[in-house]
This record gives C-alpha cells, structure tokens and sequence, in this order.
C-alpha cells in the first residue's frame, strides 16, 4: 500500500486513540487542563516538522485575522469536547462529531445557495439513522430523539460539531495563506496561550501535579501531535476529503477501544451505527 494510504489510515488510528485516551482522563482532569496540555505538548513535534517543511510565505494580512477567528472558536470547542467525553460513554459523544459536514450545508446554502446532492442527501440520512439508532433504548419511536437532547454529552458534542463547522471555512483560509505545517503550529500555540490562563484561574500549575498525571498529560499532548503530524503529512498526497474521511474513521476505533479498553456495552450495536454515521459524513464530504 502507497505511503500515502499508510499515513491516512494512522490519521484514524491517531483521532481513535487520542478519542478513547481523552475519554479516560476527562474524568480525571478540569476540561481547561486537557484542553492545554493537547495542545501545548504537541508543540515540539510541531516545530520539528515544521523546521523539517521550511518557513512558508505567509500572507499576514489574510493569516492572522482567519487564525484569530480559529482560534477564538476552539477556545470554545475544545473545552466542550471535553466536557462531552466527562459526561457520557464515547459511543454516546465521539459519533457525533461526524455531523460537522452535515451543519456545513445550510451555510453553503445561504452563502452560496448550494445544495447537496444525492450523495450527500443519502449522507445526511445515514447520520441521521445512526444518531437515532445509537440514543434507542426503547420501542417509542420518539423516545431517541428525547434521549439526545437530553443526554448532555450527546448535546455538547453536537455544539462541538456545530462549532467545527464553522471553524473548518476560516482554518482553510489559514492554510491557503501559509502552509499545513505553518497552521499547525500556530494554531496548537495559540490555543496553548488561550488555555492557560484559564487553567491557572483553576489554581492549575502543571509543576505542582504529581509525576504520574504530569506523565497522563503530556502523553495527551504526544498524541494530539502525531494526529497532526500524520494528517498533515498525508495532505501532501491525498486530497483533504480523502484525508477526513479516513480521520473520521477513527471515530469507529474510538468506540472499539472504548469496548476493549473502558468496558463500554453493546459494542457490535454501537459499532454498526458509528460506521454509519462515518460513511454518512464521507458521502456528504465526496458529494
């Protein structure tokens, strides 16, 4: 198998891994911390890959508005996503995040008064099937629609995906205007400055927490950098959807290492609706 497939098949292993370790420590952890520490611990990777790239040509006067907007929106989405795997099993939240293409299409509606087709209609239904069929625990055909809304977990992440959606528009523009390896780096030390003070309004000093959770969170961080490393590196050779679709795979390895790893139930149910709401956020994706 080309390097190219290689690299994006560890980009859904890496997203599945970082879900499920992200899920152990969230009850361990205020969101903030974890939150800081995946960001600011894959900076080093960051920067020897970017050393490893070469400095792009950077159009500041595009670069740094969209990085801004990035950033302001993550600030708020990563603090959630945490929060959502603190409050629920992963099956009942990671899923979720496989509807950010399907919030995309009413802003290309307004904006651009484009519609999806087929391909992403079939898309959209797939996700929707999935989410009803992952929150049904009764015969009441109503009943999973109620338990989504009232799971917050479920809730929070689907704010996540919502937020996502929007950030996805402004973080290509970034791209555009420098490079993967330059964004890289500069949007994980951004919101590794973001976090901080929000951390130590917590009383959080990293040097104060004992060897083993300092050990706990900068493993966190490592992997958040090796999920970029690895989508980044395979950007260079497959297109972006192509490269997605196989990140959000590793949404179907989260809810397996869930099941193997944290004990989580049901897990061919599970399974079977998390993949069908992957291949609904990809047939959106190749629309």
């Amino acid at each position: 198998m080309p390097i190219a497939y290689w690299l994006a098949v560890l980009t859904g292993l890496s997203y599945g891994a970082q879900g499920v370790y992200s899920k152990y420590l969230a009850g361990r952890f205020p969101s903030q911390v974890l939150a800081w520490a995946t960001f600011t611990f894959a900076v080093p990777l960051l920067a020897a890959y970017l050393g490893l790239q070469g400095f792009p040509e950077v159009h500041w006067q595009a670069f740094l508005p969209a990085i801004g907007a990035s950033a302001a929106i993550n600030l708020m989405a990563w603090n959630l996503f945490f929060k959502a795997l603190a409050m629920a099993p992963i099956y009942l939240t990671l899923p979720f995040t496989a509807v950010t293409p399907m919030f995309m299409i009413p802003v290309a509606w307004l904006l651009l008064g484009e519609l999806p087709g087929w391909l992403g209609g079939l898309g959209i239904g797939l996700i929707i099937l999935g989410a009803y069929g992952l929150h049904a625990d009764s015969a009441s055909f109503l009943q999973p629609f109620r338990n989504l809304f009232q799971n917050r977990g479920s809730r929070l992440m689907l704010g996540v995906a919502l937020l996502w959606s929007v950030s996805a528009t402004v973080e290509k523009v970034a791209v555009v205007n420098s490079s993967p390896a330059f964004y890289a780096l500069a949007i994980h030390l951004s919101l590794s400055l973001g976090y901080y003070p929000q951390m130590r309004r917590l009383g959080w000093r990293v040097s104060a927490v004992p060897s083993k959770q300092k050990v706990q969170l900068f493993l966190l961080g490592v992997l958040s950098g090796v999920l970029a490393l690895v989508q980044f590196s395979a950007l260079q050779y497959l297109l972006a959807s192509y490269v997605i679709a196989f990140k959000r795979s590793g949404i179907v390895f989260a809810v397996l290492f869930g099941w193997l790893f944290l004990g989580e139930k049901k897990p061919a149910k599970n399974l079977f609706l998390s993949v069908l709401m992957v291949l609904g956020a990809v047939f959106i994706m190749l629309d």
